[in-house]
């Protein structure tokens, strides 16, 4: 240990010992396959070989006269499909000749390989010419079938050859010693390399361990400084926590003020237009002016309820939302709504339909206005969206998990997948020409996901466009009574 100080640490140790191991392993493991390798070597017969030629010629004959026959114009459904067939045999045997045991020996006689080549060349340019045998021209054919000739005696040539070879014996016995000899070649190399390897890594692990020792103390002055940087960054992030926090309290507050100021002339605005609406001092001359109070009287109640859905949205994300909750029954908020907006829906000539469920009576812990807000917000986009015709359901009762939601259903023109992602986001309107005849400032959707979040539940969209869609809110087991 006193002259290899490196040693003294435990990881090198441990390193060095594995790879001695490894090393007495892989050459055991050498000597072994190089044992495997020459019994291996005892048994090779080349026997097949003449034979995979002589198969290799029948099958690429039988080919060529498919191509003769289609060449002088016998298209039938069967000739086309033996050509086929006969064109896929002839390049299996090809690749057996060029990759199997049958074919490898053969590689040693004269002008052999670039036979092989050769054939597997013409293969490939009638491959196009196979795939569209219906539409090919007789002069294509016959070029085919020429060159396909052309093949034929090769491949007799190198059969005759091996045949008549008086060193086949000898060709066999050097094959298989090649063989022998390349593979343990093979693995004497990759034992080298994982020498060398394993070597490197060993010096990489030296190196590793004294380029640590060297850098502890730069890295505690490092850690010093980063401990500060972070210290520095989490004064800052919490200072601009705090103006971020007093600029939403100013916003709330401004919201607030402002809608205070806008509902008080609003609400003379809407007495006044309803009054003059009515005639109550008289009939209104001329009687466009009345058509025009009408205008006026629509446009207050929009705004009007753009503003209270403003503060709502404000109050709720500033935390100062405060839940009245109450005992209340399921139904409650949907008999509400439906008495509310059945003459809308009549007038936009849309049946709607309250389906109650069978059993008792469901009784919630929740807020009555809000949850009357909520079914009324998706029930008006119902309507609102249904084109003339269409139905609205209107159903309420325990869902599979036993949990209380209620759920509107509608025939109308239905929400993309793309806008269902993003279309309980703040002023979102879906973007075609149908919504684009409605008013309406993207505020409704927004709102009732955050009166169902305030009660730990949720809403949902289930659409198809141009059939309909499904909102389902569903709120906590622990809310039904």
């Amino acid at each position: 240990m006193t002259r290899l100080p490196f040693l003294a640490n435990r990881r090198l140790r441990i390193t060095l010992l594995a790879l001695m191991v490894l090393l007495t392993l892989v050459a055991a493991a050498v000597t072994h396959l190089a044992n495997v390798e020459r019994q291996s070597a005892a048994r090779l017969d080349f026997s097949r070989s003449p034979w995979a030629i002589a198969a290799t010629e029948v099958e690429t004959l039988r080919y060529g006269q498919a191509l003769e026959l289609l060449a002088y114009g016998r298209r039938s459904p069967e000739v086309i499909e033996e050509a086929r067939r006969r064109f896929d045999t002839t390049w299996s045997r090809v690749d057996i000749l060029k990759t199997g045991p049958e074919g490898r020996p053969l590689l040693r006689l004269p002008g052999y390989p670039e036979t092989l080549a050769a054939f597997d060349k013409t293969l490939q340019e009638q491959e196009g010419l196979i795939d569209r045998l219906e539409a090919a021209t007789p002069e294509e054919l016959h070029a085919a079938h020429k060159a396909i000739d052309a093949i034929i005696p090769r491949l007799r040539d190198a059969f005759l050859m091996m045949l008549t070879d008086a060193n086949y014996n000898g060709l066999r016995t050097s094959a298989a010693h090649d063989l022998l000899e390349g593979r343990l070649s093979f693995l004497l190399t990759a034992l080298g390399s994982l020498v060398v390897l394993l070597f490197l890594l060993l010096m990489s692990e030296i190196r590793e361990a004294r380029r640590l020792l060297r850098q502890s103390d730069a890295m505690v002055a490092v850690l010093r400084d980063r401990e500060a940087e972070l210290a520095r960054l989490h004064a800052e992030a919490t200072d601009a926590q705090q103006r971020a926090e007093d600029a939403n309290r100013a916003k709330t507050v401004f919201l607030a003020h402002v809608s205070h100021e806008l509902r008080t002339p609003l609400h003379s605005i809407l007495g006044f237009s309803e009054t003059i609406n009515r005639e109550s001092f008289g009939p209104i001359q001329p009687p466009r002016y009345a058509e025009y109070v009408q205008y006026i009287h629509q446009s207050a109640e929009h705004l009007s309820t753009l503003v209270e859905d403003l503060l709502s949205l404000s109050r709720i994300e500033a935390k100062e939302y405060t839940l009245n909750e109450a005992r209340q029954d399921l139904g409650a908020p949907c008999r509400f709504a439906a008495d509310l907006l059945r003459a809308k829906a009549e007038e936009a000539q849309v049946t709607l339909v309250l389906k109650e469920p069978e059993g008792p009576r469901r009784v919630i812990y929740a807020e009555q206005r809000a949850m009357r807000q909520s079914v009324l917000n998706l029930l008006n986009n119902a309507i609102k969206f249904t084109p003339k015709g269409g139905t609205v359901t209107l159903a309420w009762g325990l869902n599979d998990a036993g949990a209380p939601q209620i759920s509107v259903t509608d025939t109308g023109i239905g929400i993309s997948s793309d806008d269902q992602r993003v279309i309980f986001d703040p002023f979102f309107q879906v973007d075609n020409g149908l919504t684009r005849q409605h008013i309406g400032a993207g505020l409704g959707l927004p709102l009732v996901k955050s009166l169902m979040e305030l009660h730990g539940g949720s809403v949902t969209v289930q659409s198809v466009p141009g059939q309909g869609s499904c909102f389902t809110l569903t709120l906590p087991k622990d809310r039904l009574i």
